[in-house]
């Protein structure tokens, strides 16, 4: 292989990879003049993608989905019923598969860890709720039954 070809093949990585599409790289790309690639973008309005939007935008609904988890702690008082606990399940699901689709960066894997610890939290609190309804549960059914010796 050429060094052109050799070239033309790492400018394509990089734009696959989410290197910024300046005109420079999309030339060696595509094998036209960088003049020729600046007038096209002038002339026909090229807009440039904003980076980095699309992980803000997770990184929101991610924080937005804690925080109606959180919401709804606070108005049930702590006490989830079924219904309740299977939603903040799907809702964690949800966070997750989020925090999946966002990689890289040193400032959101800050803000991925803090995400993680709000959740841990949150998940630590579910997990309690659920114990005290299984021991509420059992205490029930235990006091239809007659005591054994």
């Amino acid at each position: 292989m050429g060094a052109k070809a050799n070239e033309c093949w790492r400018a394509l990585r990089a734009l696959y990879e989410g290197r910024p599409a300046d005109a420079g790289v999309l030339a060696i790309a595509s094998g036209h003049a960088v003049a020729s690639i600046e007038k096209r973008i002038v002339r026909e309005g090229w807009v440039k993608a904003a980076l980095g939007e699309f992980d803000e935008r997770l990184a929101r609904l991610a924080d937005s989905l804690i925080g109606q988890v959180e919401t709804l702690r606070l108005e049930s008082e702590g006490v989830f019923d079924k219904s309740q606990v299977d939603m903040v399940a799907s809702i964690v699901r949800t966070v997750e598969k989020i925090g999946e689709l966002m990689s890289g960066g040193d400032a959101a894997k800050v803000s991925q860890t803090k995400r993680d610890a709000e959740m841990a939290d949150v998940l630590a609190r579910i997990d309690r709720r659920i114990i005290e309804l299984a021991r509420d549960y059992a205490r029930v059914l235990g006091a239809g039954e007659p005591d054994r010796p």
